[in-house]
């Protein structure tokens, strides 16, 4: 979905850093509101799970928190990476020239 949103905000002209920029803001808050409800979750189940579930449990929530910071900061940074110094993800600057006023159609906007 990161992804998607950077290309989304390439579409419309943004330079690739404040793209990637917007897309870390944007992405920020769903993605920490679903980790925490998760591990918010497990913790009850990791004081008195029992012997399976409690180690279990620690292991989910470690592996929520790692894998959090990884999609939010590495996975960017790879990107970044790949677009910027290996060039193996083109990127082209879009210039939308247009008179004031005139309004640009999204791409799968239904047509009246």
């Amino acid at each position: 979905m990161l992804f998607d949103f950077i290309e989304e905000i390439h579409e419309k002209g943004e330079p690739f850093m404040e793209a990637m920029l917007d897309a870390g803001i944007e992405r920020l808050r769903p993605v920490m509101i679903t980790v925490r409800a998760a591990v918010l979750a497990l913790v009850p189940l990791s004081i008195r799970g029992g012997p399976l579930w409690e180690p279990l449990c620690y292991a989910q929530i470690g592996g929520l928190s790692v894998t959090t910071f990884i999609e939010l900061l590495l996975v960017r940074v790879l990107y970044g990476i790949f677009v910027l110094d290996l060039k193996l993800t083109k990127w082209e600057t879009i210039h939308i020239d247009t008179a004031p006023g005139t309004v640009i159609p999204l791409r799968g906007a239904a047509e009246d």
